[in-house]
């Protein structure tokens, strides 16, 4: 029996690395793409929209890599809503541009697997942020 608490351990170790590793990959995909949405536009309007929502996403993702139970949630929330809103646009997006449907379609596949990880991460306890909080280990462990 405690082969196998130790085995669900290492899984809620390995899923929370996951989660974190993904929303590293995010975050960075989210700076790497900055330029490209705004487009040349030199507009303050447009470029005080895309770094407050740059700084925002990263700074949710920071809290999520922190262990912030509501950061994950909400970093993860925020991944979904992304994946609803780009993956229904990918067609046209291919028809019209190929190099800028790429880079959706990327960010689509990012984001995706960091709702996915977050699920594994949180399906095996009681609470949402049970496993996430894995690596945190007291001294009665």
């Amino acid at each position: 029996m405690k082969f196998l608490s130790q085995s669900i351990s290492v899984d809620g170790i390995e899923s929370a690395r996951l989660f974190k590793a993904s929303v590293v990959v995010v975050c960075g995909w989210a700076l790497i793409e900055a330029p490209l949405e705004l487009g040349g536009s030199t507009n303050s309007t447009s470029l005080f929209a895309v770094v407050v929502s740059k700084v925002l996403i990263c700074l949710i993702g920071a809290g999520a890599i922190a262990n912030l139970r509501i950061a994950c949630q909400v970093f993860a929330f925020v991944c979904g809503a992304s994946v609803f809103a780009i993956a229904p646009a990918l067609p046209l997006e291919y028809m019209r541009c190929f190099s800028i449907a790429l880079f959706s379609t990327v960010e689509c596949i990012a984001k995706a697997a960091c709702v996915a990880s977050f699920a594994i991460a949180s399906f095996g306890g009681n609470s949402v942020g049970e496993n996430m909080n894995v690596l945190n280990r007291t001294a009665d462990d």
